[in-house]
């Protein structure tokens, strides 16, 4: 099997997205491939299919049938970059919402572009604590229907994520689960090391960007329900969040390579 592929850097959080039609039976099994070392190396993987609203130019669906902010971004930089939806305002569609998203773009370059992408009310949030040999942690639950998100003002050691991880496991049934330790260091400027786990293929990523990681934090700081605009420092670079009377994220989208990726029917599909 080939297919073509588009691969996107939304603050250095690799994302691939394919392009051709693929039946969503194999969206897990094409996404672990996709995403190895040995093929296109990626964080994540997203595919481009025809939108379900009328107004909307494009949807973006994730494998696990979750919403993902920086495959949003990215979708729409693609969209862009391919003259499927114009420079600046548009609607898109994305797997885990059920409404059209509000997204901009503008163009810095023929491959960059700086990409605004709503986001979706989450499904819930909750007050968290949690102990182990980590300590006893404070936080809140982000559930934005398919990814939860552990949100804690916290400095973990490398080897505490998979203990914090098994005991997340067990209390939310989400496909993916994001934990976000965070550290202000300014005003409204926060730094996190974003983690990610999908409980399907088992992958387990210290992500260099996570937008949904990012707008939950935001999330976690405005439960009192004041709007509030935070950036969001991270590995890979830095994202804007809103929250509040307007939930987005906002991050320079670059297109990196576009062209065919070819996957073994034999072993991978199998």
């Amino acid at each position: 099997m080939k297919l073509n592929y588009v691969k996107i850097s939304p603050a250095q959080n690799m994302t691939i997205l394919i392009t051709d039609y693929v039946d969503p039976k194999d969206y897990k099994k094409v996404s672990k491939s996709v995403m190895s070392y040995d093929s296109l190396n990626a964080e994540q993987v997203g595919f481009i299919v025809k939108p379900t609203h009328q107004l909307s130019n494009i949807r973006i669906e994730m494998a696990g049938g979750e919403f993902c902010g920086n495959a949003l971004l990215s979708a729409a930089a693609y969209g862009t970059y391919k003259g499927i939806c114009p420079i600046g305002s548009f609607y898109m569609d994305s797997s885990g919402v059920e409404s059209s998203l509000w997204c901009e773009t503008k163009s810095v370059s023929p491959i960059r572009y700086v990409v605004t992408g709503e986001m979706p009310d989450p499904v819930g949030i909750e007050k968290f604590s949690i102990s182990g040999s980590f300590g006893s942690l404070e936080g809140s639950l982000v559930d934005l229907n398919g990814i939860s998100h552990f949100v804690a003002d916290c400095e973990l050691e490398l080897h505490l994520y998979d203990e914090l991880l098994s005991e997340l496991i067990d209390i939310t049934s989400s496909e993916a689960i994001g934990i976000i330790p965070y550290r202000q260091y300014a005003t409204d400027k926060f730094e996190i090391k974003p983690f990610v786990y999908v409980r399907d293929s088992g992958s387990k990523v210290f992500e260099r960007a996570c937008g949904s990681g990012s707008y939950s934090l935001g999330a976690h700081l405005s439960m009192n329900h004041r709007d509030r605009k935070i950036e969001v420092y991270q590995p890979g670079g830095v994202i804007n969040v809103g929250v509040g009377s307007r939930n987005f994220i906002s991050a320079e989208v670059v297109i990196t390579s576009e062209g065919v990726v070819y996957i073994d029917d034999t072993g991978r599909l199998d």
